[in-house]
């Protein structure tokens, strides 16, 4: 029988702060897919500072116009999808990503649900992400409510503040410890 996969489908991805790939230096990704077959997600604090209306000038006047535009990832940055997440009263957020249009509009009632539009996404061939995890690239951790309205750099320095404030202070000494 096969053991259990660890699935990280979920939780958050925070790299590490020497990442040298400049797609993830201080990136946080909210994974949604993983599995023997590989790993997908999306980077949670690279917002494009415009919303949809701004890009897709036939949404203006829609419900979707204000929808906030973020850069998903590396992967297929030609194309867009809707993503977002709901905390219930407990538990974990309920994730859903690839959100239809007629869907999007629809959740854009829903006053707890955080819709986004992710341009691009991150995605991981099988056995990719466990060895960067081996090799340490990445801190995981668990998506909760309370930073589900960090963005850009301070939900980066907020988790890794949280999960390993020990990788900030080497993030913070001189490539030279001479000049300690």
């Amino acid at each position: 029988m096969a053991a259990k996969f660890p699935s990280l489908a979920g939780q958050l991805l925070i790299s590490h702060p020497l990442q040298q790939d400049e797609n993830f230096g201080e990136t946080v990704v909210l994974m949604h897919v993983h599995d023997r077959e590989g790993a997908m997600g999306v980077i949670l604090n690279r917002p494009m500072g415009k919303c949809l209306g701004e890009l897709k000038v036939e949404l203006m006047g829609s419900p979707l116009a204000s929808i906030p535009l973020h850069l998903g990832g590396p992967v297929a940055t030609d194309r867009m999808a809707f993503g977002g997440w709901r905390f219930g009263s407990r538990g974990p957020a309920a994730l859903r990503y690839g959100i239809s249009e007629a869907e999007a509009i629809e959740l854009t009632q829903d006053e707890q649900f955080h819709l986004f539009a992710f341009v691009g996404y991150a995605g991981w061939s099988p056995g990719q992400l466990e060895q960067e995890l081996k090799q340490k690239v990445w801190v995981t951790a668990r998506f909760e409510r309370q930073h589900e309205h960090l963005e850009g750099r301070n939900l980066w320095l907020r988790l890794l503040w949280q999960h390993r404030p020990d990788l900030l202070l080497e993030m913070k000494s001189p490539e030279d410890l001479g000049l300690n």
